[in-house]
């Protein structure tokens, strides 16, 4: 799977985010969530769609496809254990944590994350063994 750019893995995330929330998404959603203008979201999902990532209906709701689904889950997860790591391992507060993750989860081979998800199940369970 070939990486995209920050912006428009950012803008697959937010539609994940948003459809389990509520299933119907709409750009409206998207640029609330993103703090960006409708015009800015609409060009982007013009990318997502050329690139199949996408299905949306004209003037409608917005859903991942299946390659869109899956591409926007592993920048997800990326995310969630950035996040974790910075907060649980670091000990950073969530907010800066939550800033940072979002930045990190774009720029990281598959190998390291692969590393850092060892890491972290290892150190999370060697922690758990002490508080015992």
């Amino acid at each position: 799977m070939e990486r995209m750019n920050e912006s428009s893995e950012n803008y697959l995330e937010s539609i994940l985010i948003l459809e389990q929330r509520n299933p119907s998404v709409r750009m409206s959603d998207i640029a609330a969530m993103l703090h960006v203008s409708k015009p800015s979201v609409n060009k982007a999902m013009g990318v997502l769609k050329d690139a199949g990532y996408i299905h949306q209906e004209v003037y409608g709701t917005i859903h991942l496809t299946e390659s869109g689904r899956h591409y926007a889950q592993k920048v997800y997860s990326r995310h969630v254990l950035f996040k974790r790591f910075l907060m649980e391992v670091l000990e950073i507060d969530e907010q800066t944590a939550e800033e940072d993750a979002c930045h990190m989860e774009h720029c990281v081979s598959d190998a390291t994350m692969d590393k850092l998800r060892i890491f972290l199940t290892e150190a999370l369970e060697r922690s758990d063994q002490k508080q015992k």
